[in-house]
């Protein structure tokens, strides 16, 4: 406490309030974040975790290194009994710690706090950050290269092996291989990989780094669209935006359920993608469940099936007595006899009476809906028509007979039964 005393003497910190202050704030310093009172932590509590993650990450974190842990142990014999007012909970968060380091409190407690107040004469806080930081650097230059393989290997798989790459693509695989946090590693590690591809700047597409050759024509052709929503996107996101933008077509009766890769390039991505790429997003988009990446129409589409979310059927009494009421509709609607009606049309109202979750009044049935109906619901629905149609034409033919014997017996003349 002398030591401690006679710095605040130096900086001016005459009386026990300003020394209370300076010694709770030693204290706090000291603390790793996580046991500091939520109240005193912030940004730089954050940047600290964050050089320490990168320091291990880098491998320069080492175990018997004073970064690795913080430090306790004393040069001297001095340990320190605290006489000025520090507040309750900084009081407590101190005894936490010691207590979750020793196992114990009484008899230790002093040799902490005097290491904080030594620590805080050094600089606190700031000062060991900025030590963090010095020596992260000196780090950086001693990395191995096998380190930037790896990213250009993580590179490659998540987007293609190309001649070109965006900046946000190279960071994003710096950050899946290596896992840093800070953007000064971040941005060493990129300029590092675009060294090692022996890629250069495109002028003309800011953040897109390419081959000397294929820079050269993508300056001449303008090619290269810099809008990073694409680049932002790995292969994963890319999938998952494909799968969902396909799923939405399937919802418009119009778009259909399917794309090509025609499709994907334009209509999903902009222009963005290769022909091949788009076929290998295609093929990974297959494998979610619900899709089906196959040969349709003479194609190679990528189709959503709807098999995650299957549809609920009506029972079937309910249903077919509503899709016979339907077909009947819509016949006497048109003035048109029932074995005329189409394959699309009873589709049509079979999916809306079997379904009727999957029915919009605007719309009308989803593509799911409809693909469901099968060749024997038909059959069961036209075959009750047909026996409806057969049953009123009995029923039309006895009313006639009926009716032509009736007016047979009226025409014919009475007689008293003699002969003529």
């Amino acid at each position: 406490m002398r030591k401690f005393d006679n710095w605040c003497e130096r900086e001016g910190h005459v009386n026990g309030g300003d020394k209370g202050r300076h010694a709770e704030q030693a204290i706090i310093e000291y603390l790793p974040p996580d046991y500091r009172p939520v109240r005193f932590r912030d940004d730089l509590d954050e940047l600290e975790a964050n050089l320490r993650a990168d320091l291990d990450e880098v491998g320069h974190l080492t175990g018997d290194s004073s970064l690795k842990v913080t430090p306790t142990s004393r040069s001297d014999n001095e340990t320190v009994k605290l006489t000025y007012r520090i507040a309750e909970d900084v009081q407590e968060s101190l005894e936490r710690y010691v207590y979750d380091q020793e196992g114990k409190v009484r008899g230790v407690v002093g040799q902490y706090v005097a290491t904080a107040l030594d620590e805080y004469r050094d600089g606190g806080q700031t000062a060991r950050v900025r030590r963090y930081y010095e020596r992260l650097r000196e780090s950086v230059d001693m990395v191995s290269e096998d380190r930037v393989g790896a990213i250009v290997q993580t590179l490659r798989d998540k987007t293609g092996d190309r001649d070109y790459y965006n900046i946000e693509e190279i960071r994003l695989a710096v950050d899946e291989a290596l896992d840093v946090h800070s953007d000064d590693v971040r941005d060493d590690f990129s300029d590092r990989v675009i060294k090692r591809l022996g890629f250069v700047a495109v002028k003309t597409s800011n953040g897109v780094y390419a081959t000397p050759e294929r820079a050269e024509q993508m300056v001449h052709e303008q090619a290269v669209d810099s809008d990073l929503h694409w680049y932002l996107m790995d292969k994963e996101d890319r999938v998952e935006f494909l799968i969902e933008a396909v799923k939405a077509r399937a919802q418009q009766p119009a778009s259909g359920a399917g794309v090509d890769y025609n499709q994907v390039r334009d209509e999903v991505f902009e222009g963005h993608p290769s022909n091949d790429y788009c076929y290998e997003l295609m093929e990974l988009a297959g494998e979610y469940p619900g899709y089906e990446y196959d040969r349709h129409n003479g194609k190679l589409m990528l189709r959503y099936t709807g098999e995650n979310n299957a549809l609920v059927s009506e029972s079937a009494d309910k249903w077919v007595d509503n899709a016979l009421k339907l077909v009947k509709e819509f016949c006497d609607e048109a003035e048109m006899d029932l074995a005329q009606v189409s394959q699309p049309v009873l589709d049509n109202r079979i999916a809306r009476a079997k379904f009727p979750d999957d029915y919009d009044e605007v719309l009308g049935p989803s593509d799911q809906a409809i693909e469901a109906v099968t060749e024997d619901d038909r059959k069961r629905i036209l075959n009750q028509l047909t026996s409806s149609s057969n049953h009123n034409e009995v029923q039309i033919r006895t009313e006639r007979n009926r009716l032509v014997n009736i007016t047979t017996l009226e025409t014919e003349p009475v007689t008293d039964g003699e002969q003529l």
